[in-house]
């Protein structure tokens, strides 16, 4: 079947954000006296649900948690540190971050012609992300322009991802059921995500997850290129 609609993830899905945010992690800690030589496996780690979460997961590597327990946090575990602390590094991300988002970021190889080519088919498509509402507009028009009806960050309104408030919102002012829209996602979040709205998704693996950890996760549909994502949206 052709979806009427394709709501995408943004960072690891549409763009490869990772070095910016890995770097915006880095500063945060860094003015507030922390580790802050992390790398871009570390911070593909961290990210998938949300600031809080990732910069929560980044102070618990450095208080020597292990990273199966680092990678809990914020899915069935809660940080256990100084939430004073994690405060303040979370508003130094959040100072930061919006005008540092685009200075290494870039589309994935293909995903514009994609876009593109499912506008053509008559799929309209949307962004639903875990980034900050402001930097997800800004990297939306700046790499993007026009391409999509709607864009949804976290704001003080619209709870974080695996939690379905965005998506419903975007098919709201859709006006399209569960059965007409698909998520696309990189990450378990997202997969969470599509199922705590009605919708199914298909994951990606160029992202900050592989193939594998995708499979093992249990998936219901993983492509690896443009054409087959694509193909899986339009039928």
């Amino acid at each position: 079947m052709m979806y009427k609609a394709a709501i995408f993830d943004m960072d690891g899905t549409i763009l490869d954000t990772i070095t910016d945010l890995k770097d915006s992690t880095n500063h945060a800690l860094m003015v507030n006296g922390h580790k802050n030589d992390y790398t871009v496996r570390d911070a593909s780690r961290f990210f998938g649900s949300g600031v809080k979460v990732a910069m929560a997961r980044a102070l618990a590597t450095e208080a020597g948690v292990s990273e199966e327990e680092v990678d809990r946090i914020g899915v069935d575990i809660s940080y256990q540190g100084d939430e004073d602390e994690l405060a303040a590094v979370i508003a130094s991300f959040e100072e930061w971050y919006p005008s540092h988002c685009d200075e290494k970021t870039k589309p994935f190889e293909g995903i514009t012609a994609a876009i593109t080519s499912l506008k053509e088919k008559g799929v309209r498509t949307a962004v639903v992300s875990n980034k900050m509402h402001e930097a997800a507009v800004i990297l939306a028009n700046r790499y993007f322009p026009s391409a999509f009806e709607y864009v949804q960050g976290v704001d003080e309104t619209i709870r974080r991802k695996p939690n379905p408030d965005a998506t419903l919102r975007i098919l709201d002012l859709m006006k399209l059921e569960q059965d007409d829209a698909v998520y696309i996602g990189d990450t378990e979040v997202d997969i969470e995500t599509a199922h705590n709205a009605g919708l199914k998704c298909i994951s990606v693996d160029w992202g900050f997850r592989d193939n594998k950890f995708l499979e093992t996760i249990g998936a219901d549909q993983i492509c690896s290129d443009m054409d087959e994502l694509v193909e899986a949206i339009t039928g």
